[in-house]
């Protein structure tokens, strides 16, 4: 059934995932912009999202998620992965670890190096400091209160991070205080963004406390099918819902927030791409721009995971339960306690070899076991190290699986293609040992599961990276910014040889950020509604 009405906003954002939110908000501001925001999933209102130590769950429930996967990866044993995404009001931001982390100064000012007229990190700063209100640092130089994300410490972390903590200075590497400076590096506790006891994200900072405003649609379970292009000109989106196909119409702007995955493949199903490319998969070209869906990146991990008969680690036994309980209570009454952390206290960043000029590792501390099989919480006792590729080389590519604008994108990372990243990865998995082998972890006889003391030359070390390698969900770059061939968007977020039409999400990325994606995805949202309303104030 087709829908004969056409409903028409100056500002259609498709997504409401972290950059849509804070792009609605921001452009709705003025009561004359009537604007639409189309969410292709539900209400984030629910336990798993709102409560920080369900993030397992709310990664995990289809409810919540698109059910995305890898095609099979070639340098991974032909393993299929998994690859989490936000299918719900809030996006990914409604199902991420809540990590706070920009990334090294010198990874936007190489943004701006490409060509991107605005965006070093001195020019990015304003939008970071826009959005934040962090009160441990207050108004610093690089830190601000009064903006919509609270970041936070964890009140009280387990004190096995402590023990990591110790390790990492015992083995040479710096201290880190706040990892939101222009050039972080070391170990340390993180922040996140967690606020009494719950999670923030631009859904609910940004987002539902203007829901009530007249000149704000939002349209949930609504697909996106198509981009409509007249003349060179977006000016309109197709979408479905459970009553059939319809049509808005946008007198402004379409913008376009659908995140790594789902922006090039709306582009590529309104004809924007490789024409060569359409035309075999049955969709007609309507606008050539080869460099759609290409430079996929992302970060490649893997991990140490020890078990332990001591129970001070987060996670749910009979020898714990007595705690659990106290802690369940805690959490329902004050909510405070374990459960308003997200598991991930403390970490670090450090260089793997002599000459770097910025981390090129993280290395997250995990106080609780490590699930043998898939479950929203830990099970039994124990820690894990996971160690993570900041800068791969691997580089994959988005494509369309079909002609059929609600089939799923088919995703090749082309995870450890790249022989760098697998060795870099070796190197961590011997520091995680080192760091796990310190004295202070020594009183709790931990046994070592993965990859277990068998696994000790650097050949069987290749081998079980590349059997557990999988990615911690910080996709990017299929939509490039820049002003070479094969990028997408130019310095303004606009597509290459359109009019009214902008992207906005990670995917616009010239490269990957050596950091958590979420801070600099919020970040490009207030710089792209800077943009739109400088156009239409």
């Amino acid at each position: 059934m087709t829908t004969s009405a056409t409903p028409t906003y100056d500002y259609l954002i498709i997504g409401a995932g972290t950059a849509g939110c804070v792009l609605a908000a921001r452009l709705s501001e003025n009561p004359a912009h009537r604007v639409c925001l189309i969410e292709a999933g539900g209400s984030e209102q629910h336990p798993y999202i709102s409560i920080p130590a369900a993030v397992g769950a709310a990664i995990m429930s289809e409810r919540f998620g698109w059910g995305l996967t890898t095609t099979p990866q070639a340098a991974l044993n032909n393993r299929v992965i998994a690859l989490p995404r936000g299918k719900v009001v809030g996006g990914s931001g409604s199902i991420n670890g809540m990590a706070y982390y920009r990334g090294p100064a010198r990874d936007y000012d190489d943004w701006a190096a490409r060509g991107n007229h605005g965006w070093s990190y001195q020019e990015l700063l304003p939008y970071f400091l826009r959005s934040e209100h962090n009160e441990h640092y207050g108004n610093s130089s690089v830190h601000r209160t009064g903006g919509p994300m609270a970041v936070n410490f964890i009140k009280r972390p387990n004190s096995l991070c402590e023990i990591f903590n110790r390790s990492m200075s015992e083995l040479g590497f710096p201290h880190c205080e706040d990892f939101n400076v222009a050039e972080p590096e070391g170990y340390g506790y993180r922040q996140g963004t967690i606020a009494n006891g719950r999670r923030v994200s631009t859904a609910s900072a940004y987002l539902r406390p203007v829901l009530q405003r007249k000149n704000l649609t939002v349209l949930t379970n609504t697909m996106t099918r198509r981009i409509l292009l007249q003349n060179g000109i977006a000016t309109g989106v197709e979408i479905q819902t459970a009553q059939g196909v319809q049509t808005l119409r946008a007198e402004r702007e379409v913008v376009l927030s659908a995140g790594t995955f789902h922006s090039p493949h709306i582009l590529l199903h309104s004809g924007i791409g490789d024409s060569a490319e359409l035309e075999r998969a049955g969709i007609k070209p309507q606008h050539q721009l080869p460099g759609v869906g290409r430079n996929l990146a992302d970060h490649p991990a893997t991990y140490v995971a020890m078990d332990t008969r001591d129970s001070a680690s987060y996670g749910l036994s009979w020898r714990a339960a007595a705690r659990d309980l106290w802690n369940g209570l805690e959490y329902l009454v004050a909510g405070t306690g374990p459960l308003g952390s997200n598991l991930f206290e403390t970490n670090a960043y450090i260089k793997t070899q002599s000459g770097l000029d910025r981390p090129d590792m993280q290395v997250v501390f995990q106080p609780a076991r490590r699930n043998v099989k898939p479950f929203p919480l830990p099970l039994g006792h124990g820690y894990a190290i996971s160690l993570v590729c900041l800068y791969p080389q691997s580089r994959g590519t988005v494509k369309v699986g079909s002609n059929d604008p609600l089939s799923q994108p088919l995703i090749d990372p082309a995870l450890g293609s790249a022989q760098k990243d697998i060795d870099t990865l070796v190197t961590g998995l011997k520091l995680a040992r080192s760091i796990l082998g310190s004295a202070g972890f020594q009183p709790f006889q931990a046994h070592e599961r993965l990859p277990g003391k068998s696994v000790q030359s650097d050949a069987g070390l290749e081998g079980y990276v590349r059997n557990t390698l999988a990615t911690v969900h910080h996709p990017g770059c299929t939509c490039r910014m820049g002003p070479d061939a094969d990028a997408v968007v130019n310095h303004e977020l606009k597509v290459h040889g359109l009019q009214g039409l902008r992207v906005a999400d990670a995917s616009i990325y010239p490269q990957l950020v050596g950091a958590n994606t979420n801070a600099s995805v919020v970040a490009i949202a207030e710089k792209a509604a800077d943009m739109l309303l400088s156009v239409n104030p």
